[in-house]
């Protein structure tokens, strides 16, 4: 024990050498001294064999990265969040459970706490929209930082009563633990309203994977090694998974017609939340938005026809694919052994798949073509983002930025890989390559930002989504008709980041 101490003590020179902004000489110098030190036995000392990083666990090289917060209190001052009263489980827990999640979240706050003298706290609210406008109009302080749901954030922002993430001290948004595919977006003119940060654990519980049965899989001749190996060397494309799903129906009562009770290659329910992962994972933006407040709606070009003629292609296969009418049936379908694959969100593994017998494992969505870079997908637009009421005074941006910022290491650091290790990770123990593939996922999120404005914007996120649920791929004759309707809100939307 005291060897790999020792060494994991290197490991974090290294480690938080490697997190800063910038490297200078003088710091690479002092990480080659750090490795020979550990590599130069002194007489009459134990030789202490050196970590690398690689060889320590995820969780392990999370724990070494370090906040970089000063070291002070704050006299127990309580801090106080409005939230989602679904969703107040991302900050608080009264007590411990024995529920991995839970329980994580309830030491990060009891080690917050006691390091920073404060009291979290938390106000369940139905209605965070119109509360955080009410407080900021009567000039109020009622809590530091209101939680909303993604979709609903235009509500506060076009208010003009939240405050900018990008002027508080203490939160860097380099850092690991906040969402830089969805932050970096949604950062116009040096203004943030909504941040996104591993605070979120919806984010996390809300993202989609590719989700298939071992057992179907393995009686059409394919290993759940083959469609790992498939994502590894980068030819896990929707043309593959369509050639795949394509060949599997099974008419289980024999009557000709494709049912929900047959099995299935692929099923999906069309026109709703699910089928917005596409915009991910073929990597589409619906929108540019230049430093100069310029912009360009970018949805409506070739690309985005071809990949709707892909997500067709998948959605409309008349024999491996089943249309189903209840997006929340299609989970329940899959874990009854009906489907082979399906895009689910992670938050599936507790909820309909929790006492599913065959064998499961999960995949990133797939490559709009094999030359594109990486694996992408996004998040069912329910998750949490956070704001923070313009009342804040310039007495209180300290307490506000340490605290928000110290919530989302701890949460990076020990809440998300307890809910990796209880709902998704930990099914596969004898499935290394599974955890790997998550790990991959979540580095591929990729949160359009215009889903924040979706009700505001023309339901302009919303259009691959009922296009393809039409079965159309008519991009340029909807664009002609919504145009000037859609320049002139998305004109509206610039104009309140340019101000000021």
């Amino acid at each position: 024990m005291k060897k790999r101490i020792l060494a994991m003590i290197l490991v974090m020179m290294m480690l938080a050498s490697s997190v800063l902004t910038s490297c200078s000489e003088s710091t690479q110098n002092a990480e080659t001294t750090a490795g020979d030190t550990a590599a130069t036995p002194v007489a009459g000392e134990e030789v202490v064999e050196e970590i690398s990083i690689e060889e320590l666990s995820p969780a392990e090289q999370r724990a070494l990265i370090p906040d970089n917060l000063p070291d002070q209190t704050f006299e127990g001052r309580s801090y106080i969040f409005a939230v989602e009263e679904a969703k107040a489980y991302e900050i608080f827990s009264e007590e411990l459970t024995g529920e991995a999640t839970n329980d994580a979240v309830y030491d990060r706050n009891l080690r917050i706490e006691d390091r920073f003298d404060v009291k979290i706290e938390v106000i369940p609210t139905t209605n965070p929209y119109d509360n955080v406008k009410n407080v900021v109009t009567s000039g109020t302080y009622a809590y530091d930082v209101v939680g909303f749901w993604n979709y609903k954030a235009f509500v506060p922002i076009t208010a003009g009563v939240l405050y900018n993430w990008c002027d508080l001290p203490y939160v860097d948004l380099t850092q690991p633990w906040h969402n830089q595919l969805a932050n970096d977006p949604a950062t116009i003119n040096g203004k943030l309203y909504a941040i996104n940060s591993d605070l979120s654990i919806s984010t996390l519980q809300y993202t989609y994977g590719m989700f298939f049965n071992y057992n179907i899989w393995e009686n059409y001749g394919v290993t759940g090694q083959d469609l790992y190996d498939m994502v590894f060397d980068g030819s896990w494309t929707s043309e593959k998974m369509l050639s795949l799903t394509s060949g599997i129906w099974e008419d289980t009562n024999g009557d000709g017609a494709h049912d929900r009770n047959d099995i299935h290659g692929y099923s999906v329910c069309l026109g709703l939340n699910t089928t917005d992962v596409w915009l991910a994972a073929f990597d589409l933006d619906v929108a540019a938005i230049n430093d100069d407040g310029s912009f360009e709606i970018t949805f409506f070009n070739e690309k985005t026809v071809t990949a709707l003629e892909k997500a067709i292609a998948l959605s409309y296969d008349e024999v491996g694919t089943f249309r189903n009418t209840d997006w929340r049936d299609v989970p329940r379908a899959f874990a009854e052994g009906k489907i082979a694959m399906s895009q689910l969100y992670f938050g599936e593994t507790t909820e309909s798949l929790g006492d599913m017998e065959d064998k499961y494992g999960i995949l990133p969505l797939p490559k709009f073509d094999e030359n594109q870079e990486g694996y992408y997908t996004n998040a069912w637009d329910q998750f949490s983002v956070f704001g923070i009421p313009l009342t804040l005074s310039d007495a209180d941006k300290d307490v506000t930025g340490i605290i928000f910022e110290a919530l989302c290491a701890e949460s990076y650091k020990t809440v998300f890989p307890a809910y990796y290790d209880q709902a998704l990770k930990s099914r596969y123990s004898a499935e290394p390559a599974t955890a790997e593939i998550i790990d991959l996922i979540m580095a591929g999120r990729k949160l359009e930002f215009t889903f924040q404005f979706g009700e505001n914007l023309s339901a302009l996120p919303y259009m691959f989504r009922q296009m393809l649920g039409k079965n159309s791929t008519d991009v340029a004759s909807t664009f002609k008709k919504q145009q000037k309707a859609l320049n002139k809100v998305m004109q509206r939307l610039i104009d309140i980041y340019m101000e000021g």
